[in-house]
């Protein structure tokens, strides 16, 4: 697909970007999605506008709506730029394609590990930036760890979550996160849910047990570990469930 291909280069590009000898961790204006900017977001984004502009218009957290064209494409430039401007080894970026309002396949990087998750309808597989390997995402056997973003602003979770002997790690970059579901026990998300934060992870977890609404977020691979998470949301009146 045209789409994925353009991702594919695009986030290479940007890789090679984060990874030479440019300073790019310089803070310049506020974006968009309220944040401010580094000059890495604003160079990634302009390297995605150039590969994605001809697919529609783009929706990104640093310039919001821009371009022409009937389809969306929802990009993070940087998805965990504090991360990269503090040197931890977490981040990556998200690119997702709307047709009618729904993501139809999507790319999300982790610029630190070297690789982009990959997903096209029923497709969903790794490519590593400088091998020529392909791997193929499947479910792997509950590892005793979910991942909790934002864990430190919780003021009710986190307290249940440690009651129940849940272990998570909060690292920072949602959409990478997510598009880490199908390896992890669970990821949970408590905030304010924007959509480029989320298109193209939560398209990759179509398939697993999922629940969003503007405040919370959860995904899990297991039913059991799934239904105990969000029937205590339940019990605080949130409702969202689809």
């Amino acid at each position: 697909m045209e789409f994925l291909k353009a991702c594919i280069e695009a986030n290479r590009e940007i890789y090679r970007l984060l990874n030479s000898k440019e300073d790019l961790k310089t803070a310049l204006q506020r974006g968009f999605g309220g944040d401010i900017s580094l000059k890495a977001d604003l160079k990634a984004e302009a390297i995605f506008i150039r590969h994605l502009q001809k697919f529609g218009r783009i929706y990104s957290e640093e310039s919001g709506l821009s371009g022409i064209g009937n389809d969306v494409v929802v990009i993070d430039p940087i998805d965990g730029s504090k991360n990269f401007a503090s040197n931890i080894p977490y981040f990556g970026s998200s690119a997702a394609l709307k047709k009618n309002g729904e993501v139809v396949c999507a790319v999300v990087a982790n610029f630190a590990a070297g690789y982009m998750n990959i997903k096209y309808q029923d497709c969903f597989k790794r490519r590593f930036f400088d091998e020529r390997k392909v791997q193929k995402i499947t479910l792997t056997p509950l590892c005793g760890v979910g991942i909790f973003e934002k864990a430190y602003q919780s003021a009710k979770l986190a307290p249940f979550l440690l009651n129940s002997s849940f272990k998570y790690r909060s690292l920072g970059a949602l959409a990478l996160s997510l598009s880490m579901a199908y390896e992890v026990d669970f990821v949970l998300f408590e905030g304010c849910v924007r959509e480029f934060d989320i298109a193209g992870g939560w398209y990759m977890c179509e398939n697993l047990f999922r629940f969003r609404d503007d405040n919370f977020l959860l995904v899990s691979k297991d039913k059991g570990i799934f239904d105990k998470i969000s029937n205590f949301i339940k019990e605080q009146g949130v409702d969202g469930f689809f």
